[in-house]
């Protein structure tokens, strides 16, 4: 089969047009021919050259890709992609689907589609060739992800507990002030699974060198899976929670501050011993927040944060609950590239429901080694919180307000070896120890999950 095509002579040289003729040559030659173009920077010829050769094949592998790299050097995104995605379906080897991914992913970030950019650039990353390319693609990844003004992410976990419902270690209920009593079986520590999703998605409405404003969506969803002889069925610990928020980040001479307003729902069910029927109730959430980070030296960096809460509960019982959170943290980086944070916050929270009237402090740290350790990339991290409940009661007001000490670490381990398209799985364990003079709050919970992290 040959192929009628202009100016043969000269990008076999090449080099630019100087002079027009038309011959027929075979398709095997045009496709070198078209190829060369492109590479000398000829794209209008490589184009000509590469449309021919579809017009008899549209699955021609090396005009696709011809396409898909020159089309989107004279403007014409829109070709570039298709060409690049045609040429990924009809690739055989990972080498070829790798070279179609990236320039697909090119063509997408040339038009400014950056969210199909980066589904691109993750499709690349499952077909890399070596380490080398898969790093020059997480590299191009996170710089796009930059450039867009979409900022999405998705987490999900799974995680086996010995305690999903944070219940009692002890049938037997004590509290200073009240008579002895005996929990229900749902108040006590119920084994199980717990699965975990979260996505959230940003908009940056206006950026220049010095600021930034985004409006962002954020989705949280838990549902449980308890062992079969459970009290509860497994709808009764299922919750949804959904807000919306704006925020505006600022570089000031020296550090940053931001801001940011939310507001939301949280649905969330109910249900008693040995009754199946679940009842679903909600609460109403208002946020303000304000944060500054004042750099210290080239490494390091000191936090304050403040955050103002309403949450407006549908149940009567509880009413309205507001909370007011300061939070300071210092943060360091050592010079082989593992990070450490220190952190102490404090919490008043205020209600007609005296239950849910207490103050809580928590210290707190973590130390993340930046090279992997074997196969894990380690971080770790451990704290105390304080909860004093000063107004509690049972059937009779417990004498001095309940008192709750929590001691908690978390060891967070990521393969990046497993890492696929970009996500990385990793194992988290959260083990808590809690105790307190009202015995129904005495529980120990370990939780071990699997995590799914993005890397940009």
């Amino acid at each position: 089969m040959a192929l009628r095509m202009i100016a043969v002579m000269a990008c076999l040289a090449a080099a630019p047009v100087l002079a027009q003729s038309t011959i027929d040559i075979p398709n095997a030659q045009a496709r070198v021919i078209a190829t060369r173009a492109a590479q000398a920077g000829d794209f209008a010829l490589a184009i000509e050259i590469a449309q021919q050769l579809l017009a008899q094949d549209p699955d021609d592998r090396t005009a696709l890709i011809v396409m898909a790299a020159a089309a989107p050097q004279v403007g014409d995104f829109d070709a570039g992609q298709r060409a690049g995605a045609r040429a990924w379906r009809v690739s055989q080897t990972d080498i070829q689907k790798y070279e179609a991914a990236r320039l697909t992913a090119l063509a997408a970030a040339n038009a400014e589609r950056f969210t199909l950019s980066t589904i691109w650039l993750r499709r690349a990353l499952t077909v890399a060739p070596n380490d080398t390319e898969f790093e020059r693609t997480i590299t191009d990844a996170r710089a796009i992800s930059r450039r867009n003004r979409w900022a999405t992410s998705l987490g999900f976990s799974i995680v086996p507990s010995d305690n999903v419902n944070g219940g009692a270690a002890d049938a037997t209920l004590t509290a200073p002030g009240n008579p002895d009593g005996v929990l229900s079986d749902d108040a006590l520590a119920l084994a199980g699974v717990r699965a975990s999703l979260n996505f959230q998605t940003r908009y940056r409405l206006h950026t220049n060198d010095n600021s930034r404003t985004m409006i962002g969506l954020q989705y949280s969803g838990a549902r449980v899976r308890l062992q079969d002889d459970a009290p509860l069925p497994d709808a009764a610990f299922a919750t949804d929670t959904t807000i919306i928020s704006l925020s505006h980040e600022r570089a000031l001479p020296k550090g940053a501050i931001s801001f940011s307003a939310a507001a939301g729902a949280s649905n969330y069910a109910q249900s008693s011993a040995g009754n199946q029927e679940v009842d679903f109730q909600k609460y109403d959430i208002a946020r303000l927040a304000a944060t500054y980070r004042y750099p210290v030296g080239s490494r390091s960096e000191i936090g304050v944060s403040l955050q103002s809460e309403r949450l407006t509960y549908l149940s009567a019982a509880i009413g309205v609950v507001d909370r007011n959170t300061v939070n300071a943290s210092f943060a360091r980086r050592l010079e082989n590239g593992d990070s450490w944070r220190a952190a102490i916050s404090y919490t008043d929270s205020d209600s007609a429901s005296v239950n849910y009237l207490s103050e809580t402090v928590t210290l707190q740290g973590n130390y993340n080694w930046r090279d992997p350790i074997g196969p894990v990339t380690l971080g770790v991290g451990a704290g105390v919180t304080w909860a004093d409940y000063p107004a509690y009661r049972l059937l009779l007001p417990v004498t001095g307000g309940r008192q709750d000490t929590t001691l908690f670490y978390t060891i967070n381990m990521q393969f990046a070896d497993l890492s696929y398209a970009g996500f990385t799985p990793g194992v988290s364990v959260n083990h808590s120890f809690s105790d307190s003079n009202v015995s129904r709050f005495t529980r120990d919970t370990l939780a071990v999950g699997f995590t799914l992290t993005s890397q940009f």
